[in-house]
């Protein structure tokens, strides 16, 4: 026997030793899927109620006036967008009569808010206005005085809880 070659219970020996080696990773098992599906902005209880006639959206926030603009025609409404008063007192001294209802945020760059209501009800005295606005609505009637609106929608909001303002300000 060679005594420069270990012999088997040597290495048995050593073996027993040295610490055992880590485990063998694990492959990572996908999550469950998850039964109920995240309520979407677009599902809900909201399009079941249906009106008519042109709404006039007045965001300055692109997203909120697209998600808006998007949800009113499946509630049976046609819609025009403005992203400024400019915008929108344009879109309504060119068709007045079509519009039954303006949904507006308070705070729009270049233009009051009070200001903007007075010359809508120049064009539409009776129009129906609801705000849409982050704002408190004691802030809002601060901020507007003797200005009457018709409805206001706290955001975030759902289209839930904006399709029941219109039905409340449209077909009480």
């Amino acid at each position: 026997m060679n005594k420069d070659t270990p012999s088997a219970s040597a290495v048995r020996r050593r073996a027993a030793q040295q610490p055992a080696s880590p485990p063998a990773p694990q492959p990572v098992s996908k999550p469950e899927p998850v039964s109920t599906p995240m309520p979407s902005p677009l599902h809900g209880a909201w399009h079941e109620w249906r009106g008519s006639g042109r709404v006039l959206v007045v965001e300055d926030d692109p997203a909120v006036r697209i998600l808006v603009a998007r949800a009113l025609p499946k509630m049976g409404f046609t819609v025009s967008t403005a992203a400024n008063g400019r915008e929108a007192l344009a879109l309504m001294g060119a068709l007045p009569e079509d519009y039954v209802l303006v949904l507006m945020d308070i705070k729009l760059p270049g233009m009051a808010p009070d200001a903007l209501i007075r010359e809508i009800r120049l064009h539409r005295p009776e129009i129906a206005i609801i705000l849409m606005t982050g704002l408190m609505r004691e802030t809002v009637s601060e901020r507007l005085g003797d200005i009457a609106i018709n409805g206001f929608v706290h955001k975030p909001f759902t289209l839930d809880t904006l399709a029941a303002e219109i039905r409340g300000v449209l077909a009480p």
